[in-house]
């Protein structure tokens, strides 16, 4: 019985610093207004490790919005559920991200990373991702971020591209979607 007591201590420590971000910075902006909290261990492990800060060109931005560099990590062994990242790229007007769609998942949800009270890393689910005109919003480990929950097994082969339809509102409050592709990463 204390055997299985201690493996189960140490997973939920490796879940808890798989989410955490490699360095602790203050955030631009306030995070967006959680529309429900996480559980780490819900998908703990499909972060991967932080990545350095990078650029993204921006190029021409034809339409409301575009999502550049987009990348999705595998589901670990045995799990069902994916992380995507990259930049989205507005176009003359802001356009604000309310969800998705993705036909290799049951559930795409818009995802952050907040520290609690308490010094804790948390997962939240939030109901949107601003990305001002003529600007960008990046998601990325340890940050904001896309989960993919109920990932068909086989589905996402390393190297393949799949895409994601992204839910958009426009500044005049008509809504569209625009799909994306996303190119998935080798397993970590």
């Amino acid at each position: 019985m204390r055997l299985p007591l201690i493996a189960s201590a140490s997973l939920a420590a490796l879940l808890l610093a798989a989410c955490a971000p490699a360095a602790e910075q203050p955030a631009a902006e306030p995070p967006a207004e959680p529309a429900a909290e996480m559980n780490h261990e819900d998908h703990g492990g499909v972060h991967g490790d932080a990545p350095a800060d990078e650029t993204v060109d921006r190029g021409e931005i034809n339409g409301p919005v575009v999502f550049l560099e987009g990348t999705i990590l595998p589901p670990p062994a045995g799990r069902d559920i994916a992380a995507g990242f990259g930049t989205f790229a507005a176009g003359s007007q802001a356009v604000t991200i309310t969800g998705g769609q993705a036909a290799f998942a049951q559930a795409v949800e818009l995802h952050t990373h907040e520290m609690s009270a308490d010094g804790k890393m948390a997962m939240r689910q939030v109901e949107s991702f601003a990305v001002p005109a003529n600007g960008d919003h990046a998601l990325a480990r340890g940050g904001d971020h896309i989960m993919f929950f109920g990932v068909a097994p086989d589905s996402l082969t390393p190297g393949a591209s799949v895409t994601v339809t992204f839910d958009i509102q426009l500044e005049d409050g008509t809504t569209q979607t625009v799909d994306a592709p996303l190119t998935v990463a080798s397993a970590e």
